[in-house]
């Protein structure tokens, strides 16, 4: 059964013992983490550009990330970030979906974690696997629904050379080896965002968003998926934005060699706030080119622990914005 740190669960470290400081960043990550709409717009404001917000960005302490592991064999270790490990997602990965395989589970504190960072949390879990020196660690959601039963990727991966590729894919859903276009917004999106704010409330607070990432950032990226069923998400591609650049985007499962992973350090940039941290993975992998595909099918269950809607939109500020930081920097 899974080993279990002595740890409250709405525990986290702060990356500074100042209490002037963490009032500082709390009351700032009160207003990010606002169920008001307003409130977050009011925490951009506070920034005068975009040096400080991804100042604020990197001192943001860490959420919690609690260990719990679930014994298996060794040589394909899966984390799992979840919001409750007794929780029916965690069980159900563990009693159906990855039966078999060792898997390391990473316990945030939940709705009232309010300093949740996947990122940090993944890598946790990930560096906990790589004590057992397995030759692949696969990162999932807990959100997953069975499809292909775990022994088919099993074979499937012991057939690939772990030394010569660093990244596979699966069958692509729309959360996870999905082909995707990085483009930015052209002269018609700029008009219609504007136009159309006054006719929808949802586009009152996404203009609201592009409008900080503006004056955040001189050039903005948006990930795109390039191959949708929806006829009129394709035409808003081809109207709306420029295409630059074509890649894979992992998002919420990925499988990794651990060769990749030793060498490259932690896998995930822990700036992110939960947006973008897969994105610039991703990108990462399809430069490098050293990718294989195996014939697997896993679905998820939409949106399940992160949602969707107007407050997510609105939180996709510093995430993006940090994306094109490093975009400016060229490390991407």
């Amino acid at each position: 059964m899974g080993e279990i740190k002595s740890m409250n669960r709405l525990r986290c470290q702060l990356a500074n013992d100042s209490k002037d400081f963490f009032s500082l960043v709390d009351y700032r990550n009160s207003r990010f983490t606002s169920s008001d709409p307003d409130k977050i717009i009011e925490f951009y404001n506070s920034f005068k550009d975009r040096d400080d917000l991804i100042e604020w960005m990197k001192e943001r302490p860490k959420g919690v990330a609690n260990i719990h592991e679930v014994n298996g064999d060794k040589e394909i270790i899966v984390v799992i970030p979840t919001a409750d490990f007794n929780g029916k997602y965690a069980n159900e990965c563990r009693e159906n979906i990855f039966k078999g395989l060792h898997i390391v589970f990473v316990e945030s504190g939940g709705r009232g974690d309010f300093y949740f960072n996947i990122a940090h949390n993944i890598n946790k879990g990930v560096k906990k696997a790589l004590e057992y020196y397995p030759k692949w660690i696969v990162v999932s959601g807990d959100d997953v629904i069975k499809v292909d039963p775990i022994n088919k990727l099993i074979n499937s991966l012991s057939k690939i050379d772990n030394s010569s590729i660093d990244t596979v894919f699966t069958f692509p859903s729309s959360y996870h080896s999905a082909p995707m276009i990085l483009c930015s917004p052209n002269i018609v999106f700029k008009t219609a965002i504007k136009v159309l704010r006054f006719l929808s409330r949802r586009v009152y607070y996404a203009e609201k968003a592009y409008s900080q990432m503006r004056r955040f950032n001189n050039h903005i990226s948006f990930p795109r998926y390039e191959n949708s069923p929806s006829l009129l998400y394709r035409f808003m591609n081809y109207v709306l934005f420029k295409k630059y650049k074509n890649f894979v985007n992992i998002l919420s499962f990925g499988i990794f060699s651990s060769n990749f992973i030793r060498r490259s350090g932690e896998l995930y940039d822990e700036t992110y706030i939960n947006e973008m941290e897969d994105t610039d993975l991703s990108v990462r992998l399809s430069d490098a080119g050293r990718v294989a595909t195996v014939d697997f099918t896993i679905k998820e269950k939409i949106g399940a622990t992160l949602g969707h809607g107007i407050l997510r939109t609105l939180r996709t500020v510093p995430g993006w914005s940090y994306f094109s930081y490093k975009m400016d920097r060229g490390e991407l």
